[in-house]
């Protein structure tokens, strides 16, 4: 789970805030004086920090996130693509203490078409139907394990083991990150594939439980 502190900005600096990113996130549009903004500071960039922008002129959910620095904003849109153009242009440093913040903050505000990786590490924070029963609980709860730091192998890509919710099953898998742009070998295709840095892949993916009483989210819209 991600755990970000968020910040309140107070009036004045929200409505500065608005007025610098209005030309960069348009069509887009926030009501004027209804707009709650926050902000968080995130390990993996120096510069770039990370807004909540809640339009209470809409109904819940109302939230849209950003990444803004001084003259250089990116609208999330539940793809990877702002977050990776984001790390080419920040710097971003990826390394053992940024590796497991990032990939839990990526795995959240990333989430594709065909379903969400949900990293999940204690009991509490897998999301059940109200006809789950207590078994299939425990069972869950016997299988998950925290965010585990492997190392770097030989491909140069960082190393992480975690245990995921896709649609209604649990996984275990592990999570490559690339901390530069490189090109590495993929046997499975018999040839190179490039990474910018920060880009992220899921591999030797283990079922460890299926047909969970969970939610499955529908595809994301504009709020998630």
């Amino acid at each position: 789970m991600i755990d970000l502190a968020f910040q309140t900005l107070d009036p004045a600096a929200t409505q500065k805030l608005l007025a610098d990113i209005a030309d960069d996130i348009a069509p887009v549009t926030l009501t004027d004086g209804k707009v709650i903004a926050q902000v968080a500071d995130l390990p993996f960039y120096d510069e770039f920090k990370f807004y909540a922008l809640s339009d209470t002129a809409l109904p819940a959910p109302n939230t849209r996130y950003i990444l803004y620095k001084p003259g250089d904003v990116s609208l999330l849109n539940w793809t990877n693509e702002p977050i990776y153009s984001v790390n080419e242009r920040a710097p971003i440093k990826i390394d053992r203490k940024t590796c497991i913040p990032y990939a839990k903050f990526f795995f959240h505000y990333v989430r594709g078409q065909l379903g969400r990786f949900i990293i999940v590490e204690k009991p509490d924070e897998v999301v059940w139907l109200a006809n789950a029963n207590d078994k299939e609980k425990a069972d869950v709860a016997a299988r998950l394990m925290p965010v585990t730091y492997k190392g770097i192998g030989r491909d140069n890509l960082i190393t992480l083991t975690a245990t995921v919710v896709f649609k209604n099953a649990l996984f275990k898998t592990d999570i490559k990150i690339a901390p530069f742009e490189m090109d590495v070998f993929d046997p499975e295709v018999g040839a190179p594939e490039h990474f910018t840095i920060g880009q992220m892949k899921l591999t030797n993916e283990d079922l460890l439980l299926e047909d969970l009483n969970v939610p499955v989210d529908p595809p994301p819209g504009e709020f998630g």
